[in-house]
């Protein structure tokens, strides 16, 4: 074996680690380590909340605006966090922003219509949070939400 410099065995090794970590987050989604998902947050100007009630400006937040959109809140507002589906006309499902199993964040998934773990996806949950499939055991809060006009309202 060839003699090795300091400096060239370091720059090897950092080398190394960055193809390692672009190949796990290639492979398994960064997610499963930064436990962020891929959806968007909400705009803080289309949030207020009264009481018990969380209302979303829906004039405000282009992605609740068509069916298929997604947007959540995890803010003072929220700490725990909410993830809110536009899965039918005038029709949006609410639930709690992370998955049971590790607290990874959730996405929507439009073309199954559920909620899935952004931690490999191997968790996923109905629209009303009950578990489908993966290690997670325990479903996902549901919250109950209404529209009026332009307004999201939620109970928190």
């Amino acid at each position: 074996m060839p003699d090795m410099k300091r400096r060239d065995f370091l720059k090897a090794g950092a080398a190394a680690v960055v193809v390692t970590s672009t190949c796990l987050c290639g492979l398994n989604g960064c997610s499963t380590f930064t436990k962020i998902g891929h959806t968007q947050e909400i705009k803080p100007e289309a949030i207020t909340r009264k009481g018990n009630m969380l209302l979303v400006d829906l004039s405000r937040e282009p992605l609740l605006g068509q069916v298929g959109g997604a947007g959540k809140i995890k803010n003072d507002l929220v700490p725990q966090g909410i993830i809110i589906a536009h899965t039918e006309q005038n029709i949006y499902q609410i639930a709690s922003l992370l998955c049971t199993h590790r607290g990874v964040e959730v996405d929507y998934d439009h073309k199954k219509k559920r909620f899935e773990c952004a931690s490999l996806g191997s968790s996923a949950f109905t629209l009303n949070g009950g578990n489908i499939k993966g290690p997670a055991k325990k479903p996902l809060q549901k919250y109950e939400a209404f529209v009026s006009g332009n307004i999201l309202a939620i109970r928190i």
